[in-house]
């Protein structure tokens, strides 16, 4: 008779809540029961008057391992999937409509081979095409109501960048650049013997050939395997050290602009190399470092500011379960 009159007493203040936003429907008790009746599981936080329950999260997970193609989770991702259900119920919910999904949803379906195992693949997740749509739904809904929010307080201003750029200067260096030609022979580490015997013999005869004095543009474009640079005689363009491998920069470093070729093996395979022109390393200015100065005070800006904002909504929720 108690358990009967509990699940009567929770019915009544959701539905009166619903209505009147009564005290009673924010009340852990009232829906620890209506989840058992409506078996979503146990309740984890009330948001305002909405319970977040197990059921939710997990349905949450099997969304976000169907995203991701894996169907593995640990602690560690539940608690970071539940503190995100959590805050996109406390978001404003105005205007969602699944619509907002729609470019999402064939991005993530063209990952696919067609439309048949798209959907085999939802159904052995356990998730519906209109659950997804809503979630993503959802999330971009959230993502840009944040945006909207915090807009004008992440906006970076001219004199902010000149500060930041004075009191750094020395983080903005143009590192040395190198401006060098290849011709370039396949011949990644692990490759057959036979295979890497053929092509020492062929970079000996590229030897061979530049030292009788053919043109290096010509040949390159004849021989070299490098698709990318070989229809512009195997120039490479400027390029830092982070840019290439480390043996051919270390290579390309000891030559002078314009000086004979150097033969060497990379853990991609083999280089006829040729420096064309070096600038050394130097201050950026400030119109240079203006972008990437402007990115970081934003990025820092908005990490304040987010803080901030999910504090204000955390004062909307209550924890229940750990």
């Amino acid at each position: 008779m108690k358990s009967v009159t509990r699940i009567l007493f929770a019915l009544f203040a959701i539905a009166a809540g619903a209505v009147t936003d009564d005290w009673l429907v924010r009340l852990p008790a009232v829906h620890q029961v209506a989840g058992r009746i409506f078996q979503r599981g146990q309740l984890v936080a009330l948001v305002g008057q909405s319970g977040v329950f197990e059921a939710d999260l997990g349905a949450r997970l099997r969304e976000k391992q169907f995203c991701a193609g894996r169907k593995d989770s640990d602690e560690a991702e539940r608690v970071a999937l539940r503190d995100e259900l959590i805050a996109s119920e406390a978001l404003p919910t105005n205007a969602v409509t699944t619509r907002d999904s729609d470019p999402a949803l064939v991005a993530l379906r063209n990952q696919f081979a067609d439309d048949r195992q798209f959907r085999a693949i939802l159904q052995r997740s356990g998730v519906s095409q209109r659950t997804l749509r809503r979630t993503l739904a959802e999330t971009i809904h959230g993502e840009d109501w944040i945006e909207s929010q915090i807009a004008s307080q992440v906006a970076v201003s001219d004199a902010e960048v000149q500060k930041y750029f004075e009191q750094h200067q020395a983080e903005f260096m143009q590192p040395k650049r190198i401006r060098a030609r290849h011709i370039f022979l396949a011949a990644p580490e692990g490759s057959a013997p036979e295979l890497m015997q053929a092509k020492q013999h062929a970079i000996l005869d590229i030897a061979v050939r530049l030292g009788r004095g053919e043109d290096f543009g010509e040949l390159a474009a004849a021989v070299s395997e490098d698709e990318a640079s070989k229809t512009h005689g195997g120039d490479l363009g400027f390029f830092a050290a982070n840019r290439m491998p480390a043996e051919f920069f270390e290579a390309a470093e000891q030559l002078p602009p314009n000086a004979p070729p150097r033969f060497l093996q990379s853990h991609l395979g083999f280089h006829a190399l040729q420096v064309t022109d070096v600038h050394p390393a130097r201050p950026l200015t400030l119109a240079e470092a203006t972008p990437e100065v402007t990115a970081l005070i934003m990025a820092e800006k908005r990490r304040s500011v987010v803080a901030v904002l999910e504090s204000e909504l955390a004062q909307r929720i209550r924890f229940v379960m750990k």
